[in-house]
């Protein structure tokens, strides 16, 4: 669910659609916990089982990325990076690869160019700001908005 957004107003959205949708995951933990517990026709049981997991799952991924965009949106550090070449990003198609540097240790991320025109950004070789949270530092985005040339 990684749509590598930068500035503050996209980071908060998303914080809140994460939030609504961690509060609907965890409701129906609870649920089908309390289906597993009253139940006791074995095949329903069985398959509230396995929609658990799936939620746990689904709670766990989703989670992990609320921490890195909340980290992002709270505690931003900037650093400057440089655009290598293309990529394709899962579900959203064609991204723009780039790279930087934070404290000796390299790191390559891929993100969209959304809402831009990728003829507006300059690749490779582009220098534009990176957004990292520092527990997150292999997260980085970059802000093509924010030139470093």
């Amino acid at each position: 669910m990684l749509l590598n957004i930068v500035t503050d107003e996209e980071l908060l959205v998303s914080e809140i659609v994460k939030t609504i949708l961690l509060i609907l995951m965890i409701t129906g933990i609870v649920l089908n916990v309390i289906k597993l517990v009253r139940n006791g026709n074995r095949n329903i049981r069985t398959l509230n089982f396995y929609f658990l997991l799936v939620l746990f799952v689904l709670v766990f991924f989703t989670g992990k990325e609320y921490l890195v965009e909340g980290s992002m949106l709270l505690h931003p550090r900037y650093v400057k990076g440089t655009t290598i070449g293309y990529c394709s990003i899962f579900a959203l198609g064609k991204g723009i690869e780039f790279e930087y540097e934070i404290n000796g240790k390299r790191f390559r991320n891929c993100n969209t160019f959304y809402p831009l025109s990728k003829d507006s950004i300059r690749v490779p070789g582009g220098k534009y700001s990176v957004r990292f949270a520092k527990p997150f530092s292999e997260k980085g985005r970059m802000d093509f908005q924010k030139n470093n040339e």
